[in-house]
């Protein structure tokens, strides 16, 4: 018997551990995908909270009152500052075992009575975890350990990549145009899933390689930070002392972090002699994820020290991780990613497909007696992990809605709500056939994102600002998008059944 060749080698190797991992890569690429607009998710899942432009003084001057009010020895003390993609104030109290939180108006300091959420948060905490804590990180590890080798592999087997990328023939047979659709979508966004795929990795790198931090730190996490980002927080004296207003600071933190640029603010033992206030640069107008920072003696005023210079070893890996959170570029840079990410979970989705109709087409008998059971359940899997995490991310839109304001634990229910409908779909694919599946399912999904800006109208009235609206619109085309893909599936699947009937 001849040996296989390298290519084939290879492509056995492609197919499997394309299959095998495709079913956490598609749902992890997905909410990563969606994960680029959380902020904008988390607005539109928080309608009480309105678009109101406030100069930065205003905002801290209502987030200092509050917190005089309902902080008092709490030691701890956070501000988040409004910004174009987060409008409100948050503010936080209390120590490093609880605290409490509340969003203010940013200009009239009216406590807003915001619905308990997890917000697009859930997206971007699935997308790095598998809501799982360690064990689901170690799984994203993996799995994007495999996604490198994939995607490397998947350039060896297609020799002719650049050839193909020019190659569609969606009027051929059904196993030629999904290979065609295969090979333009990894071939356009080819450079996109290197580097979002190789930066994964590198963020992860302490969870698979923690040989160094258990050496050098004893196994404590936050070790390599601490050498990397300077502290200037002073031990608490336990002398009371009046906190003086903050509106001095800030401006003076400004002159050096930039007006209009501070994101956070946090005061150390308020009312204590030995009290600190830091300000913290925003992100969003930067490549490399680094919060410059300066802080303040609140009682004197004078400056403790500054941080605006990095580590270039830090700053080339936070730079990495920049490039994979994109919160640089503006709209511009986070459209780009996202229909990049669109195109890379097609491009996964649609190698999943292709898998099952090569088998359809030439059944074998891997798996001896068992080969058709194995065969039909790899297709429910693909059916819910494709079309089913698609539906259960608009039900977790939906439940947001649907369920009530004041639900106890009502973020936990939001998230039940997508696993619930997630395996739903596995059920449901598992009980019909594998056609009348896809086609129910992308439908479903079609219809739950094409509605979603009726729901947000009916459970949220009121008048919708730009962010809301544009998470509205995104749904409204992206459901559209998912009903005329179910309807060319349930074509092709006629048409297959038309011809074996002939």
């Amino acid at each position: 018997m001849k040996a296989p060749t390298f290519t084939q080698s290879m492509s056995w190797l492609h197919t499997w551990s394309g299959l095998l991992f495709g079913w956490l890569l598609v749902p992890i690429f997905f909410t990563g995908t969606l994960a680029v607009f959380e902020p904008e998710i988390s607005h539109w899942m928080r309608p009480e909270i309105r678009h109101a432009p406030a100069e930065p003084a205003r905002a801290l001057a209502v987030a200092e009152a509050r917190l005089r009010q309902v902080g008092e020895g709490a030691p701890i003390w956070r501000v988040q500052m409004p910004s174009s993609r987060q409008p409100a104030v948050g503010i936080v109290w209390g120590n490093r075992e609880q605290t409490r939180e509340e969003v203010l108006h940013p200009v009239s300091g009216e406590v807003l009575p915001v619905r308990a959420t997890e917000g697009g948060h859930f997206f971007t905490h699935f997308h790095a975890e598998l809501d799982a804590g360690k064990v689901g990180r170690a799984i994203v590890c993996l799995v994007g350990l495999v996604m490198l080798a994939a995607l490397i592999n998947g350039i060896v087997v297609h020799k002719k990549i650049f050839q193909d990328f020019f190659t569609f023939r969606p009027q051929s047979s059904a196993q030629r145009s999904w290979l065609d659709a295969h090979n333009v979508l990894g071939v356009l966004g080819l450079p996109f899933l290197l580097l979002i795929t190789y930066t994964g990795v590198v963020i992860l790198v302490d969870s698979y390689l923690p040989a160094a931090t258990y050496h050098f730190y004893d196994g404590k996490a936050g070790g390599p930070r601490g050498d990397v980002v300077r502290s200037f927080e002073r031990r608490p004296a336990g002398v009371a002392a009046p906190l003086p207003s903050l509106a001095p600071l800030l401006q003076e933190a400004e002159t050096v972090l930039g007006a209009g640029h501070v994101g956070w603010i946090g005061i150390r033992a308020p009312g204590d002699r030995e009290a600190t206030v830091q300000f913290m640069r925003h992100l969003d107008d930067r490549l490399g994820a680094v919060a410059d920072h300066i802080t303040f003696a609140a009682v004197s005023g004078w400056e403790l020290g500054r941080q605006t210079e990095w580590n270039p070893v830090a700053y080339a890996f936070r730079t990495q991780v920049g490039l994979h959170l994109v919160h640089f570029g503006g709209y511009p840079a986070q459209w780009l990613y996202f229909l990049s990410g669109l195109a890379g979970t097609a491009m996964m989705a649609v190698g999943l497909v292709l898998f099952t109709i090569k088998r359809r087409k030439r059944p074998g008998h891997e798996f001896g007696a068992a080969t058709a059971r194995v065969y039909g359940a790899i297709e429910s899997l693909n059916v819910a992990t494709v079309a089913g995490v698609m539906l259960a991310s608009a039900a977790f839109l939906w439940a947001n809605r649907l369920l009530p304001a004041d639900l106890a634990e009502r973020a936990a229910w939001e998230i039940g709500a997508f696993f619930a409908v997630w395996a739903l779909t596995l059920v449901h694919a598992g009980l019909r056939a594998p056609g009348a599946a896809w086609r129910g399912q992308l439908y479903a999904a079609g219809l739950a994102w094409a509605l979603l800006p009726l729901c947000d109208v009916a459970g949220a009235p009121g008048l919708l600002d730009a962010m809301r609206l544009g998470v509205d619109l995104t749904a409204l085309v992206g459901g559209l998008a998912l009903v005329y893909l179910g309807w060319r599936v349930s074509r092709r699947f006629a048409a297959a059944a038309a011809k074996e009937a002939a």
